[in-house]
C-alpha cells in the first residue's frame, strides 16, 4: 500500500482565466476616471470643447495605464506558455502581483487627483514597477526550479525572456525615483517606453518558430502531450 499523496492538479487554463478575468476588470475600471464635463444639455460648442481639451491630462494618465496593463498581460500570458506546472510559492506569486495589478486604478486616481503632489507620480510609477518586479519574480523562481518549464523551452528562450522581463521593472523603477517630482515628466517618460515594451521580443519570435517547425508533427510536437501543457500541478 503506497504512502504517497497523490498531488493536487489544477487545469492551467484555471490560471489564465483569472489572470484575464482580473486584468479585464483593472482595465475597466481606468475609465471610470474619465467624466463628462459639468456643463447644462444646451452648452454651445465654445464651452464643451474647451472642457474636454481641459481633461487631456487624464487621458494620457488613462492610456499609460491601460497600455501597461496590456503589456502586462501579454508578459503574463507568454510566460505561462513555457511553464509546464507550478507549486505554491508560484501561485502565492501570482496572487500578490494580480493584487498590484487591482491597485494600478487607485493610483491612476491619485495621480490625476493630486498632480503637483510629489507622491502622486511616485505612486504610480512605483505600482507600476512592482507589477513589473513581481511577474519577473515568478519567472525567476520556475527559472530555478527543475521541472517547471516546459520542454520546448531552450536556454536560448530563457535568458531572452528574463532580459525582457527585466527591462521593464528597471526602466519603470527608475523612473518613479528619477521623475518623482513632475508628474508631467514622469507620465511623458511611461509614454515614451511604451513602444518599446509593445514591440516584438525575442522570445515571441522563438516561441513561434518552434511552433511552426513542428505544426506538422501535430499540436504537442515537442514531446510533450495535452496534459503537460495544460495542467499545473501544485505540490505540498
Amino acid at each position: 500500500m503506497s504512502l504517497e499523496t497523490p498531488s493536487f492538479e489544477i487545469g492551467k487554463n484555471r490560471i489564465e482565466a483569472l489572470s484575464d478575468g482580473i486584468f479585464a476588470i483593472v482595465m475597466t475600471l481606468l475609465i471610470l476616471e474619465l467624466h463628462v464635463p459639468n456643463l447644462p444639455p444646451t452648452a454651445p460648442n465654445v464651452e464643451v470643447t474647451p472642457a474636454l481639451l481641459a481633461l487631456w491630462p487624464k487621458f494620457v494618465s488613462y492610456l499609460v495605464a491601460f497600455v501597461s496593463l496590456g503589456v502586462f498581460w501579454i508578459a503574463h500570458h507568454i510566460m505561462y506558455h513555457g511553464i509546464r506546472r507550478a507549486d505554491r510559492t508560484l501561485l502565492w506569486l501570482n496572487i500578490l502581483f494580480f493584487m498590484l495589478v487591482s491597485l494600478l486604478p487607485f493610483s491612476t486616481s491619485v495621480l490625476n487627483a493630486f498632480p503637483r503632489a510629489l507622491v502622486a507620480p511616485f505612486l504610480f510609477g512605483v505600482n507600476i514597477a512592482l507589477v513589473g518586479w513581481f511577474l519577473f519574480f515568478q519567472w525567476s523562481y520556475v527559472n530555478s526550479r527543475s521541472g517547471m518549464l516546459a520542454p520546448f523551452v531552450t536556454t536560448e528562450h530563457r535568458a531572452a525572456v528574463t532580459f525582457r522581463m527585466l527591462a521593464v521593472p528597471m526602466a519603470t523603477t527608475l523612473t518613479a525615483f528619477i521623475c518623482f517630482w513632475s508628474a508631467g515628466i514622469s507620465v511623458a517618460v511611461y509614454l515614451l517606453l511604451l513602444p518599446l515594451y509593445m514591440l516584438p521580443g525575442k522570445s515571441e519570435r522563438q516561441l513561434a518558430s518552434a511552433d511552426t517547425s513542428g505544426s506538422a508533427a501535430g499540436p504537442y510536437p515537442i514531446g510533450g502531450t495535452q496534459m503537460e501543457e495544460e495542467t499545473i500541478v501544485v505540490r505540498e
